[in-house]
Parts: structure tokens; C-alpha cells; sequence
């Protein structure tokens, strides 16, 4: 079990990194395309010089709504890069204090209340699809749901990570590469 969900866990690391560079592409391009459409193609100097062309049919009124629905995306999936990577903000101060037992029950006790909290998200956030299941998007006329579906599949990816997480406290991996981590902040910045 413990080789499946490492597995798994680094496969859906892959797997977000990828489509994140994927929707980061797409909304970059058509941010372009959304600015060159509008200095440029809607210019007053373009419509002069070509005054029997209609530009206004280049400009995409969806574009910005997809740029949007993009980055929501975008967000929600690198929560559970940065949660992989063990990139999240906390507070450090007990590891410096702690014994090295008391450090791996310190961890366990962060991942339990992580993976309620995921387990809180995929319970609520599937709730809330049932709502959205009638919505439509304004500009694009896409369902809701795609979009609100960000916060159920970012819990799942963030769970499996937490479950990995737990088992990789269990082996002791975790607090030596925290010490390791103090090691080299202090070596960094000269603190002995």
C-alpha cells in the first residue's frame, strides 16, 4: 500500500505540474491574442487605413472569462504541487525545541488535521456541485461545474499527498530532511 501511494503521489505531482504548464500556455497566448486584438486590431489607425474591414469580429468576448477560469485552475493545482514539495508557510519554531520523537508526533498530528481538512473539502466541495450543476458561465455558456470541481480535485490530490506524507513520517524521512532543512538556513544566514 505504502509503494502505491508514493506512486500515486508523485504520478499526480507529474500529472498537475503538466497541466499547469498546459493552461499556464493557454492563458498566456490568449492574453496575447486579447491585447493584440485590442491595441492593434481595434486601433483607430488600423480601422482608417482599412475602413471596409470589420476587426470587431477578432475580438473573442470569451477570452477573458477563460483566462480567468484558467488561473482558478492554475491555483487550485499548485496547492497540491506546493503542498507535495512541502512549500506551505508554517511555523517552525517547536521543530528547534522538540526531541526527535516528539518532532515525528508533531508531524503526525499536522497530517491528520491536513487530511481532515481534505477530507472536509472532497465532502463540501462535492456538495457544492450539486448547486452548480445548473449554472451557467456568461461568456463561454460552459457549466459551472468545471470550474467549482477545482476545489474537490485539488483535496483529492492534496490527500494523497497527506497520506504519503504520514507514511514517509512513519519511516522517519521526514525529520531529518527538516533538520537538514535548519542546517542549511543556519548556514545560510550565519546563525549558529
Amino acid at each position: 500500500m505504502k509503494q502505491f501511494v508514493f506512486h500515486l503521489s508523485n504520478r499526480m505531482d507529474r500529472f498537475s505540474r503538466w497541466i499547469m504548464i498546459g493552461f499556464f500556455m493557454i492563458a498566456f497566448i490568449t492574453t496575447v491574442y486579447q491585447v493584440f486584438s485590442r491595441f492593434v486590431l481595434q486601433s483607430t489607425f488600423l480601422n482608417d487605413a482599412l475602413p471596409m474591414v470589420d476587426f470587431s469580429v477578432f475580438n473573442l468576448t470569451w477570452a477573458e472569462e477563460l483566462i480567468r477560469y484558467l488561473f482558478v485552475w492554475i491555483v487550485f493545482l499548485g496547492i497540491g504541487i506546493v503542498y507535495k514539495a512541502k512549500g506551505h508557510a508554517q511555523v517552525e519554531i517547536l521543530h528547534h525545541y522538540l526531541s526527535e520523537k516528539s518532532k515525528k508526533y508533531l508531524h503526525y498530528f499536522m497530517e491528520v488535521i491536513n487530511s481532515a481538512l481534505f477530507l472536509f473539502l472532497i465532502f463540501f466541495g462535492g456538495r457544492i456541485l450539486q448547486y452548480t450543476k445548473l449554472q451557467i458561465s456568461p461568456a463561454m455558456g460552459i457549466n459551472m461545474t468545471f470550474i467549482y470541481v477545482t476545489v474537490l480535485v485539488s483535496a483529492v490530490i492534496c490527500l494523497i499527498h497527506s497520506v504519503n506524507n504520514i507514511y514517509e513520517v512513519k519511516e522517519g524521512k521526514v525529520v531529518v530532511e527538516d533538520a537538514m532543512k535548519v542546517e542549511e538556513v543556519q548556514q545560510q544566514t550565519n546563525i549558529s
